[in-house]
């Protein structure tokens, strides 16, 4: 029985109390300081990708307009493509600008469908720089995500 006794005594010294307690803040500050690295790490490549893909999809729709303007259905159809492949295929409003790119083809109404086809570009891209604001700010000020406006929505 003496030497659980003992054993007590020791680890209820103040020395090894206060290793203790040392090397416990130790291990906590170590996890904090390496879980906010990664977190940083993973804000900045995130943060980097998307603002690369937002100039890519500026870019894109940019030739969508000329293509369309000049009546280029061969361009339209390639740049359909290149649209397919950047966007979400299961998100209703991504579906929505692959077929305002296929209407384009029609002549008789590239000027309408060129104005809602911006919209809804200019629609991708807010939401987009939102949702990357969201995530870059610290953990304990973020709220909901942002919501997509939908292209309804924004002309009802």
């Amino acid at each position: 029985m003496e030497p659980i006794l003992d054993l007590i005594t020791f680890l209820s010294s103040s020395v090894v109390g206060g290793l203790l307690a040392s090397l416990v803040a130790a291990l906590v500050a170590a996890l904090v300081a390496i879980r906010s690295s990664e977190r940083q790490i993973q804000i900045e490549n995130v943060t980097q990708e998307r603002a690369i893909w937002r100039e890519k999809i500026r870019s894109k729709s940019v030739e969508v307009h000329r293509a369309a303007v000049a009546g280029n259905s061969e361009k339209l159809s390639e740049l359909h493509m290149e649209f397919s492949l950047n966007l979400n295929p299961f998100h209703q409003e991504d579906k929505g600008i692959l077929a305002v790119i296929a209407v384009l083809k029609d002549r008789d109404t590239v000027n309408v469908k060129l104005a809602e086809f911006t919209d809804r570009i200019a629609l991708l891209l807010k939401h987009d720089w939102e949702r990357a604001k969201h995530e870059a700010k610290p953990r304990s000020f973020i709220t909901c995500s942002p919501i997509r406006t939908t292209y309804a929505e924004f002309r009802g």
